[in-house]
């Protein structure tokens, strides 16, 4: 099967690899735990940001296995406990190593921009920084990181870095609980899981070299109404506004804006002004609360149609 690169193919992709990865309402299923679909779909939204988080773990990696005497003489960290947060207190030697290690031609940093093609990632610009910050990290260890065929024969090609990515594979998704500040038991796996799939994903949809195909996201040109386009607070499709006069949040997550096109985002972008205009009219709490229910509720609904 051919896949597109957008949220809805990589849900069937997940869904083709193990029919128990499912979308069931507001729910995305990871065998037997629960993610929340907001969730999910912001992973999916924001994975270029994990997944260059992700090459910076991989060079991370590579520069101190392939440096293992002078890593370990110098930060008295062993490279089988990295990353590491005891890293922190010496965030300044760390640097300076690094520096000395990495010089724009050395083949780690090649390999970083090698990665970064395979990923699809754009407009990658190798940083010594976020190489230090991705070794302090305190979490599960450089055995447990995943590596994708087309990765792997490129980390391959970095001298003495055997035991990277040799146990469970498991490690990034404690790198993405700690993103998004959640602690609940079982997420850290069912994370791993997904964003394993995910590199496999983007492999799978940018081929060596191309850029992912994205869908954008139509932003609605109206001269008479105010629509701005992002997030709303509580999930919603739109959420009225007011700044100096009215003025509606049309939530650039939710399925029915990423799926909207051009010919119809107008007529919607209107319809939802004057609905958020009717709500911020509603002077009873009551009133208030029954147009802000109907307004969730229809959102949801929405969701679960076009997600």
């Amino acid at each position: 099967m051919s896949y597109q690169f957008d949220l809805g193919d990589f849900k069937r992709y997940l869904n083709d690899k193990n029919p128990k990865y499912r979308v069931d309402g507001l729910i995305f299923w990871q065998n037997r735990i629960p993610i929340p679909i907001d969730l999910f779909n912001r992973i999916f939204n924001e994975s270029d940001q994990i997944v260059s988080d992700y090459v910076y773990q991989i060079v991370g990696s590579a520069v101190t296995f392939s440096h293992r005497d002078s890593f370990e003489m110098t930060m008295a960290v062993e490279v089988a406990d990295l990353p590491n947060g005891d890293l922190k207190r010496r965030a300044l030697a760390l640097k300076d190593w690094l520096n000395e290690n990495l010089p724009d031609k050395s083949p780690v940093v090649r390999m970083s921009y090698e990665v970064a093609d395979i990923l699809g990632l754009d407009n990658f610009i190798f940083s010594i920084d976020k190489v230090s910050e991705a070794l302090q990290h305190q979490g599960k260890k450089y055995a447990r990181i995943f590596m994708p065929v087309e990765i792997r024969n490129q980390f391959n090609l970095i001298p003495d870095c055997e035991g990277v990515g040799a146990d469970n594979t498991d490690m990034f998704g404690n790198i993405i609980a700690d993103r998004y500040n959640i602690y609940r038991s079982g997420f850290s796996d069912a994370l791993a899981i997904i964003f394993n799939a995910l590199l496999e994903f983007r492999i799978l949809c940018s081929g060596r070299g191309e850029h992912l195909q994205r869908l954008r996201i139509i932003t609605p040109i109206l001269e008479d109404v105010d629509v701005r386009l992002g997030k709303t607070t509580d999930g919603s499709l739109w959420e009225p506004g007011y700044d100096d006069d009215h003025y509606i949040t049309l939530n650039c997550e939710h399925p029915l804006v990423r799926n909207l096109s051009e010919e119809h985002s107008k007529p919607l972008a209107e319809l939802l002004f004057y609905m958020g205009e009717f709500e911020n009219s509603q002077f009873s709490d009551d009133s208030k609360k029954f147009v802000e229910n109907m307004r969730q509720i229809v959102s949801r609904s929405l969701w679960i149609k076009n997600d």
